[in-house]
């Protein structure tokens, strides 16, 4: 039996990494570079005169115009409230808490971020509009990526859901 040298192992695995089949080295890093999102990136709008699976979303109503409808279109039905509430649960309760209080475990990070408390006077005394353009334009600490996550009704609904979580104090 031959025994195979410390040193033509090496040298094999040498050369296998520099040969053809492996040139995608270093492999942990050919997924990263591709197109996609990355963190606090803005996500990508469609191009003019596109036309998505849900209708054309490129440009949306301008936000003042949103912020000054004073009453929810959508009747706060225990649907709307319902759905609004599992909308919620997803989105909005790792920053507000579950109770709109602010205190989402996204607090507990210590990078002084700290959310809005929806049953503030100060939020409560809102339009709907206002709370709704939020939602789905962001603020001043609030990402606007829920744009792609929450339609329009879905928004909506929050909104009725807020208005439900702030008349319970």
């Amino acid at each position: 039996m031959k025994k195979i040298s410390v040193l033509s192992v090496i040298l094999f695995l040498f050369l296998l990494s520099y040969s053809n089949d492996a040139g995608a080295f270093p492999w942990s890093y050919d997924m990263w570079i591709q197109p996609s999102i990355q963190p606090y990136e803005q996500p990508m709008i469609y191009p003019d005169n596109s036309v998505t699976t849900e209708g054309n979303t490129s440009h949306p109503e301008p936000r003042e115009e949103v912020e000054a409808i004073t009453v929810n279109p959508i009747p706060a039905t225990p649907e709307s409230i319902k759905n609004g509430d599992e909308l919620y649960q997803i989105y909005c309760t790792v920053c507000h808490g579950p109770e709109g209080l602010g205190d989402g475990i996204i607090v507990k990070t210590g990078k002084g971020f700290y959310p809005v408390n929806l049953k503030a006077a100060g939020t409560a005394g809102r339009t709907d509009g206002f709370i709704y353009a939020y939602i789905r334009y962001g603020g001043k600490v609030m990402m606007p990526s829920y744009r792609e996550s929450v339609d329009d009704k879905g928004a909506w609904d929050i909104v009725n859901y807020i208005r439900k979580l702030q008349n319970s104090q």
